[in-house]
């Protein structure tokens, strides 16, 4: 079904209407590594992820996603470093229309439920360790590093339609008649509506220092 030009043009001008200024605030801190069980790993915190317009949007009950990737490098003299290993993980953030509570979904764990965005800043910014690779499978006495890359990306249509399936869900238990989709805009709308909200990548990148096999 094309979406109605009267819902193109709601959008549009709450877009406009609501669009904060642009802080790029997230930051990796504490990166460190160290030998986890029989892994190397990097033990990291991110502080400032709800910048104000990111919470803005949230408030609003636009989606967003943290996306985390830790990159482990080899370092060769005299040519190009090579990527040795790459771990990544998402989190997804929506308010809930009805209750007007927030959800987060870590990927591959639970769904949880948290009361306002104070909550939602602590759980995201909870020290956490990311496991690399066996310290074994390193080469001896060849330099590594780690480069940590933190987005707090935009809303997607794959983010609208996930979070109009959590509203159906809450919709359907409560017998009130659910929000028209917003999904049904083209993706290009999508676009558009992502940067009219404030919304746009916000990012973040540490790089560790250099260490070797040796040094576990």
């Amino acid at each position: 079904m094309r979406p109605s030009l009267s819902l193109i043009r709601l959008a549009l001008v709450v877009g406009l209407t609501l669009a904060p200024a642009a802080v790029h605030a997230v930051e990796v801190r504490d990166g460190r590594i160290l030998r986890f069980g029989d892994h190397a790993a990097v033990a990291l915190r991110t502080t400032s992820v709800l910048s104000p317009r990111v919470r803005g949007s949230l408030e609003r009950g636009m989606p967003a996603t943290v996306h985390l990737s830790v990159d482990l490098w080899r370092v060769r003299p005299g040519w190009f470093d090579q990527l040795v290993h790459t771990e990544q993980s998402e989190i997804r953030v929506a308010r809930d229309a009805w209750s007007d509570e927030f959800q987060l979904h870590r990927e591959g764990g639970p769904l949880l439920v948290l009361l306002d965005l104070d909550e939602v800043e602590r759980e995201l910014t909870r020290p956490t360790r990311v496991r690399l690779v066996p310290v074994a499978a390193m080469m001896a006495g060849v330099q590594h590093y780690a480069i940590v890359h933190v987005e707090v990306k935009p809303l997607t249509v794959e983010d609208i339609e996930e979070v109009e399936a959590w509203l159906s869900g809450e919709a359907k238990r409560s017998g009130k008649p659910g929000p028209g989709s917003i999904a049904r805009l083209p993706r290009y709308m999508v676009g558009i509506l992502a940067n009219l909200s404030g919304l746009g990548d916000e990012t973040a990148t540490y790089r560790s220092g250099a260490f070797t096999r040796e040094d576990f």
